[in-house]
């Protein structure tokens, strides 16, 4: 399950999204998952710094890992996303990932004192020896694009999202030699993830294929795949695409993110019973098909809303069918 939010912490940090009560986030970890699932979550720099202090801070994300020890349930933290919200504000363009990683951007809420580089540093040196993590992300949804996923040029992207993997993930796996690092790929397709060279409409024929040569950076243990908008398509040709290409070098591959838009009664939109059955069939057919791991979008608190989307709650159908 993904409960990106669990982290915030109102009255220490910033906050992303709405807060888990101690009940709530009880529940999800106690109650509503099984011993060894696993919970993905952002632990960014923002929410591991004290709003009022403006000093390291890491209470939400303590209070995530300990709840998940309690249940014997794994965590996934991620410590940055591809826009900077909720953290330094700055979009990860292809001199970010570069090398940008080194400099302090600051947000407008003054929560973020240290370099991405210097944090994840903080982070693993604090964490590296704790069970309760499965894996770590460095960045979610990496595109090395201009603001407004603006893909300047295909091959720089490429080359600097496999310096960033090589670099900074090597560094990482120095640091932390005990967990897997796992890389928040969307999947192919994706700027600077992109196959050139095409003699045929078959991702065999192609001369290039950036996605592969990303995920065979040495400092990325697991690859990654973002499931959206095929709601009916249990294995989407995407995603089959990018199972061969991370296999070519013999890696794992996990669906990060997997979300269906459902709500009961309202017209148009797709009940949450229904929603717990497609998702249970995909995820029967994605493990067959390879993926080693699923993570649903996404947990938050209190009831549902009046909106289809991809929320779901407490009581959701689609916890037993994870369960």
């Amino acid at each position: 399950m993904n409960a990106y939010e669990a982290a915030t912490y109102w009255g220490v940090n910033a906050g992303c999204g709405g807060m888990l009560s101690d009940q709530e986030l009880a529940g999800l970890f106690a109650n509503s998952l099984r011993s060894g699932q696993v919970v993905r979550f952002w632990a960014f720099q923002g929410l591991a710094t004290n709003y009022t202090t403006k000093q390291r801070d890491w209470t939400g994300i303590d209070r995530v890992l300990d709840a998940a020890a309690k249940a014997n349930v794994k965590v996934i933290p991620a410590l940055s996303d591809q826009t900077g919200t909720c953290d330094d504000g700055h979009w990860r363009d292809a001199a970010w990932y570069s090398g940008g990683y080194l400099n302090v951007y600051e947000s407008d809420k003054n929560i973020t004192p240290q370099s991405f580089w210097q944090y994840m540093h903080e982070f693993l040196s604090r964490y590296s020896s704790n069970p309760a993590i499965a894996m770590i992300e460095l960045v979610n949804e990496p595109s090395p694009t201009n603001p407004g996923y603006a893909c300047v040029n295909q091959d720089a992207a490429a080359a600097a999202l496999r310096s960033f993997y090589d670099t900074v993930g090597g560094e990482a796996k120095r640091v932390d030699p005990n967990h897997l690092f796992e890389s928040g790929q969307q999947g192919v397709g994706q700027c600077g993830q992109q196959n050139q060279g095409c003699s045929s409409p078959q991702w065999t024929s192609c001369s290039t294929l950036h996605y592969a040569y990303v995920a065979a950076s040495p400092g990325v243990d697991v690859t990654s795949y973002h499931d959206y908008e095929h709601d009916t398509a249990p294995v989407p040709s995407p995603l089959q695409e990018s199972l061969g290409q991370s296999g070519m070098d013999g890696k794992p591959l996990i669906v990060g993110e997997m979300g269906m838009k459902a709500h009961d009664n309202l017209g148009g939109c797709m009940s949450l019973t229904t929603r717990a059955s497609n998702m249970a069939a995909k995820l029967t057919a994605q493990f067959a098909a390879g993926v080693q791991g699923a993570a649903v979008w996404d947990f938050v608190p209190g009831v549902p809303g009046s909106k289809c989307d991809y929320d779901i709650t407490a009581g959701d159908p689609i916890l037993a069918a994870l369960r």
